[in-house]
């Protein structure tokens, strides 16, 4: 009976033994992603029967990558919706209504020299105003202020000024009032370029008016426009060698 016992118990070893082998050889030759041997009770099973740890695992993972995949899904429908907003007519848009926001507000306000007038420059004022000269300028433009400067403030008490933004530049003003942005209708022949000297030249018929503009003229430069506009031959020879034209 002993022996029938260690018998049966050598043939089951023997068969446990053979079944490892068999199945490790089934390995060997099927690849890993057949089946995996059991460490600890000799059993073997197949990879795709999966254990609890291992579905948990999974369907986290699947958590994981649907989050990932709305993430991007959201992200790529920013990146759309900023590029549709920067597109050209976006932008053009865009800079029409800020142009129309913009405020250009400035109120007219008079410039008045404050430097002294020389005699010199007393008696050229004199003969501009006996010759019917007029001073056409802008508040705001700096050349015309210089200009003003060097007449000084008693001269220009003496010279006709003619204001070309009275009322001043406005330009989507939040009070409604309309635009001003050119000059006035009476400033219209005259509104090239500031200053602008403007004499009458009636020896001279076919050309009523003689002028400079843009430049801001000295005492010996003033002198050579009055003789001029009054048909006076000016020597040029001594008006540039001289500091007076007599």
């Amino acid at each position: 009976m002993s022996g029938a016992i260690a018998s049966t118990t050598t043939s089951a070893s023997f068969f446990a033994t053979t079944t490892r082998k068999v199945h490790r050889s089934t390995t060997s030759k099927r690849g890993s992603s057949s089946c995996v041997v059991s460490s600890s009770s000799e059993e073997f099973s197949p990879i795709g029967e999966k254990d609890d740890d291992d579905v948990n695992n999974n369907n986290n993972n699947n958590n994981v990558s649907s989050s990932r995949r709305a993430a991007i899904v959201s992200g790529f429908s920013a990146v759309l919706a900023v590029s549709a907003s920067t597109s050209p007519a976006a932008f053009a848009a865009d800079k029409d209504e800020e142009k129309k926001k913009k405020v250009v507000a400035v109120p007219y306000t008079p410039y008045v020299p404050q430097s002294e007038s020389s005699e010199e420059m007393l008696e050229v004022a004199k003969q501009l105003k006996d010759a019917g000269a007029r001073l056409y300028g802008a508040f705001w433009c700096e050349n015309c202020n210089k200009q003003k400067e060097t007449l000084g403030k008693e001269a220009m008490e003496m010279i006709e000024y003619v204001e070309c933004f009275p009322d001043g530049v406005y330009q989507n003003a939040p009070d409604g009032r309309a635009d001003v942005t050119k000059p006035a209708e009476f400033c219209g022949p005259y509104s090239e370029s500031w200053p602008m000297w403007v004499l009458p030249s009636p020896s001279t018929p076919e050309t009523p008016e003689i002028g400079v503009q843009g430049k801001v003229l000295k005492a010996k430069e003033l002198k050579k426009l009055v003789k001029e506009a009054g048909g006076e031959k000016v020597d040029l020879v001594k008006y540039f060698t001289t500091l007076e034209v007599k």
